[in-house]
């Protein structure tokens, strides 16, 4: 037979019997795959199990009253051993250990307590662990967990007998974008810049200047507006007590202050004065 005739029955044959092997070679390599899948999918799961005890809120509108308590981290203590609590706080520091453990520390104004984040067979799974430890730090997150007092001293928070073991936790607010400096740079004492081999690093004036309203946040800050606040409270109450009556008067200002919504004018010695 010349080639001009085709090729021969035997070669079709042969042709034929290897396009079926290949045919069944991808479907069996198919079928794998999609039982993998499936496999992986059905893993996940189980894995994620607990998952209605974590995630991220939606916008608060305040549409409706929870009811719940929210409990001062400055009122936790060894005393609460076994109190199931829910707190209301910014994430201060996170730390994951691996991926069945995580510490948190949780702050509301100078107040810190630590969390502590475990799996378990039931209600906290790796996934609950992982989101956790991704939450952004200076981010607003409900927790609710069980107080547990501690054999040893905690240095680091300013509850140094307690802490507490996060059952729950829900991001109200997220933080956006990374932060300008830390919190723990910016309340360093200069005290621990003199000392030999120091790797922290220093946050400016400027910088301090330029995102005022990340440094209003340390814990130095804090203790100057307690100050201030208890001093006017003094004068406050000194006055009261002789019979002085606290009243709010307009104020007079030369130009029109951003927005101007409140702001009218008034003649004012033979001038324009804006109230």
């Amino acid at each position: 037979m010349s080639e001009a005739d085709g090729p021969s029955k035997k070669a079709l044959k042969k042709l034929e019997k290897k396009e079926k092997k290949e045919n069944e070679k991808k479907q069996k390599e198919a079928e794998r795959a999609s039982k993998e899948a499936a496999e992986k999918v059905a893993r996940e799961a189980s894995e994620n199990y607990g998952s209605e005890n974590y995630g991220k809120l939606p916008m608060n509108q305040s549409q409706e009253r929870t009811g719940v308590r929210r409990t001062r981290i400055a009122d936790i203590n060894a005393n609460r051993n076994g109190e199931t609590v829910s707190i209301r706080a910014r994430v201060y520091t996170s730390r994951s250990n691996s991926a069945k453990l995580a510490f948190f520390v949780f702050r509301q104004q100078d107040s810190t307590i630590q969390g502590v984040l475990t799996v378990d067979e039931s209600n906290i799974s790796k996934a609950f662990v992982k989101f956790a430890a991704n939450v952004p730090v200076e981010s607003i997150v409900i927790v609710e967990g069980v107080v547990n007092k501690t054999t040893e001293e905690i240095k680091s928070t300013t509850v140094s007998d307690a802490e507490l073991h996060i059952k729950k936790l829900y991001v109200a607010s997220e933080t956006i974008g990374r932060l300008p400096f830390t919190l723990e740079d910016a309340s360093r004492s200069e005290e621990e810049f003199k000392k030999d081999d120091v790797q922290f690093s220093r946050v400016t004036l400027e910088t301090r200047l330029n995102h005022r309203i990340v440094d209003l946040r340390t814990f130095a800050n804090h203790g100057i507006f307690r100050i201030q606040s208890g001093i006017c409270q003094l004068f406050r109450e000194f006055l009261l007590s002789k019979s002085f009556i606290e009243i709010h008067t307009p104020k007079l200002q030369g130009a029109a202050s951003e927005g101007g919504a409140n702001v009218f004018k008034v003649k004012y010695f033979k001038g324009e004065s804006n109230a």
